[in-house]
């Protein structure tokens, strides 16, 4: 998420306070020297969520922030796409049904009553009705923003296929500088975690239905970008990096000696975990 905060300031002084359109030569994704054009998704697995073997293969090129769930038998893994030129991100998706021996080809998420947003770094939720929701931060909204510092927006939609998405009315959370959704279920409490890239730091918010979030405090301060998994009454933390921290209640992560570092590339960022089956778990991540 890191490019996507540095490329929004620069556009930022490319807009006139009054538009928020932009003309297909802004999005020239692979004349970047920096940026998601160059980021591409793998994935690792794990038996016990400290120790992951990577895959050394890559699902999806041109593509950043992965984010994964399991449902029916099928992982579906949605990601940020900039693979054409003059083109704003889109989100596009990936799907196994053999617990990621073989992937489908791409293809595109298509949202209905979103207007003009523009969602990125989405977080798939399975609803207990079979129905995915989707977690996303609108870019757009801050790219047409004036006024630094304005509270960024977390919105979500719903589907019944995993690809066609109906947006939600209202807003799930709005806090300055907050990128990378991340939401986990714990009985009856829905918690909403955020990534703070400039404090460097993981914030949670808590809500009783997953749709009005109120904010808990800071959860974690040596990293952003954040992934949740809980299971057998510990919360994992994901962050980019990758490093792992736990917590028992979900409120307050510590680091342990555990982390993740990529195969190929430099970089390893935006985890995303689930679980296959009993001690067989799998985590996205993208890397540059």
């Amino acid at each position: 998420i890191l490019f996507f905060v540095l490329f929004t300031l620069f556009l930022g002084g490319c807009l006139n306070q009054d538009s928020g359109n932009k003309s297909s030569k802004d999005y020239n994704w692979s004349t970047m020297d920096e940026g998601p054009y160059n980021d591409k998704v793998s994935f690792a697995t794990s038996i016990d969520l400290f120790n992951w073997t990577d895959s050394g293969r890559v699902l999806a090129e041109h593509a950043s922030v992965p984010g994964a769930v399991y449902k029916d038998g099928v992982i579906y893994v949605y990601f940020v796409d900039v693979s054409v030129d003059g083109v704003p991100e889109r989100i596009g998706l990936v799907r196994s049904s053999d617990n990621g021996t073989t992937w489908s080809d791409k293809e595109y998420v298509v949202f209905k009553g979103i207007g003009d947003k523009v969602p990125v770094d989405p977080a798939p939720f399975l609803l207990d009705d079979g129905r995915i929701r989707l977690y996303y931060f609108d870019i757009n909204e801050e790219r047409r923003s004036a006024y630094p510092g304005k509270e960024n927006k977390i919105y979500s939609a719903v589907s019944s296929d995993g690809v066609n998405f109906v947006q939600e009315n209202g807003v799930r959370f709005s806090k300055a500088g907050i990128y990378d959704p991340d939401v986990v279920k714990v009985g009856d409490t829905w918690r909403l975690y955020v990534g703070d890239v400039s404090g460097n730091r993981v914030i949670s918010a808590v809500s009783i239905d997953g749709l009005n979030f109120t904010e808990e405090g800071v959860a974690y301060t040596d990293g952003a970008v954040p992934d949740v998994y809980y299971e057998d009454g510990v919360y994992y933390l994901y962050t980019a990096g990758i490093d792992i921290s736990t917590s028992k209640d979900g409120s307050s992560f510590s680091k342990t000696f555990y982390s993740f570092h990529a195969s190929q590339g430099m970089v390893t960022a935006d985890p995303s975990v689930v679980k296959l089956g009993n001690n067989k778990y799998i985590m996205f991540y993208k890397f540059k």
